[in-house]
């Protein structure tokens, strides 16, 4: 594949102009030029969605209105206590779709029968990180998860890590259990929620007179690094265990905006050396799977809460949503538009009324910039989405897929 007479944005906070030319797998050459008058093409590096529930395209908007806590119990669980495998495999079809139509190459997901989740990555052409999720009160789940966790993927493109959903959801048994289990065989990172509301964090303290963070370093289940979701309410020496324990902080600002949940502290994670990635949450809180949204609600709230317009620039964010996302992964070989790196990119164009003109294209991509640009997507050199078309899939069956799915859940959809 060779790319000429594109913008791109390139390593080192660098636009530059040029072409790109792919090998197999690879991004085996990046040449600048001078730019040629009336070029609108933008490549950057593939989105790196750091914390989704992907098949909850399922249940998008259910629930609005509520705080987590009833959100999950009164809404979301009794509806997730009946999918079926081909409901989840449906529902995460739909929502790699959505990514990948929006230029997002890589998600990692955390939900129930990761197994069809994985199959549908792989059978779509997207990258990602599965894992089975830990959780204390149901029967023989430990085993499960060590079992999931140390089983090959089975594709290339799919990685499986440990995970638990969360503190509250799990016991002190479990996470020294699943650390042990996790230093003898597979050691991966942990994908966790963390400190995602009020509630949580100071219920934990009660529990364990600890925090969140403090509770999992301790049962060794942070020794393998790993990526922890929200931290909306962590203090700085949760962050200061993070950043010694190679913990990413993933921001999911428009489900902690829509959850009433709060805002995490960023800028202080940063300062303290915590790797800082963007993940949109599941289509119930937000309610979609759009990283350029989630770039720019990022970039605005901590600008308003500092009262500082300088606060997280463009270049910054956009970073979080790509080499920092790929960090957070452990995933050194993606995220970047580099010679040696793998070939996940998109294409957006820049001829949209609300790109005119572009001035400053990081500050476009953040502030001006939809996932409806994104005019094709690239995963391990492979065109996964082309203006409009799906090469790795059939959209008129998944939509039917979804759905059936919905109808069988007794969901009402027009």
């Amino acid at each position: 594949m060779k790319l000429e007479n594109v913008w791109m944005l390139l390593p080192g906070r660098e636009v530059a102009f040029g072409e790109i030319e792919t090998e197999g797998a690879w991004i085996s050459a990046v040449r600048r030029a001078s730019p040629v008058p009336g070029a609108k093409r933008l490549v950057m590096p593939g989105l790196v969605n750091c914390h989704g529930h992907t098949a909850m395209t399922l249940v998008r908007g259910l629930g609005g209105g509520l705080p987590l806590h009833r959100w999950l119990e009164e809404a979301i669980f009794p509806v997730e206590a009946k999918m079926t495998p081909r409901d989840v495999r449906a529902g995460a079809v739909w929502g790699i779709a959505e990514m990948l139509s929006g230029g997002t190459t890589c998600v990692a997901d955390m939900y129930d029968f990761p197994g069809e989740t994985e199959a549908a990555l792989a059978g779509c052409g997207m990258r990602g990180c599965v894992c089975r999720v830990g959780l204390s009160f149901v029967p023989g789940r430990l085993e499960d998860c060590v079992e999931f966790t140390l089983a090959p993927s089975g594709s290339s493109l799919v990685r499986r890590d440990i995970c638990i959903h969360s503190e509250y959801l799990t016991d002190e048994r479990f996470c020294r259990a699943l650390a042990r289990a996790n230093a003898d065989g597979p050691r991966r990172p942990l994908h966790v929620h963390v400190s995602e509301t009020r509630k949580e964090h100071e219920e934990c303290i009660g529990r364990h007179g600890m925090t969140p963070i403090a509770y999992l370093e301790s049962t060794g289940i942070l020794d393998y690094g790993g990526y922890a979701a929200h931290c909306v309410f962590c203090t700085d020496d949760d962050f200061r265990i993070m950043a010694r324990r190679g913990v990413s902080l993933v921001h999911n600002p428009t489900s902690n905006m829509k959850l009433g949940s709060g805002f995490a502290r960023v800028a202080r994670a940063r300062e303290l050396g915590v790797n800082v990635a963007l993940g949109t949450d599941g289509c119930a809180s937000n309610d979609n799977l759009d990283m350029f949204e989630e770039m720019h609600i990022a970039s605005l709230i901590h600008k308003g809460l500092a009262n500082d317009p300088t606060a997280l620039p463009s270049w910054d964010v956009i970073e979080m949503a790509t080499c920092n996302g790929a960090k957070a992964l452990g995933m050194g070989d993606i995220g970047e538009i580099a010679v040696g790196k793998r070939a996940d990119f998109c294409i957006a164009s820049l001829e949209g009324v609300h790109l005119a003109p572009c001035l400053d294209i990081p500050g476009l991509v953040v502030n001006s910039m939809h996932s409806s640009d994104v005019v094709a997507t690239v995963v391990e050199g492979r065109t996964v989405y082309d203006r409009g078309a799906f090469t790795s899939l059939d959209i008129t069956a998944a939509r039917s897929g979804l759905m059936s799915a919905v109808a069988r859940l007794g969901l009402a959809s027009v």
